[in-house]
């Protein structure tokens, strides 16, 4: 494959890679994907960072306990508290 050709399929791949990472991590993307994901990232340094900062991040979602209640009432909590105005700093 020529130079150009390759930087071109790199900056397309560098484009479409950081939205296909959490389908990537949770084994949602299919073969061909994958291997283009996989591709991409063994040749660009930023993605590899963010696909490990994502990783990061679904653990420590993970490892959060889950709130005790009624569902709904927890969210109907949440957006109120949204609407509230912060407090001064």
């Amino acid at each position: 494959m020529s130079e150009l050709l390759a930087r071109a399929r790199f900056r397309r791949d560098h484009r479409w890679a950081p939205r296909h990472m959490s389908d990537y991590l949770d084994g949602d993307l299919a073969a061909h994907r994958r291997r283009r994901i996989e591709s991409h990232l063994a040749d660009c340094r930023e993605c590899r960072r963010l696909l490990a900062g994502l990783g990061r991040l679904l653990d420590a979602l993970h490892r959060l306990p889950v709130p005790a209640g009624d569902p709904v009432a927890i969210v109907a909590s949440v957006r109120n508290r949204l609407r509230e105005p912060p407090e001064p700093g």
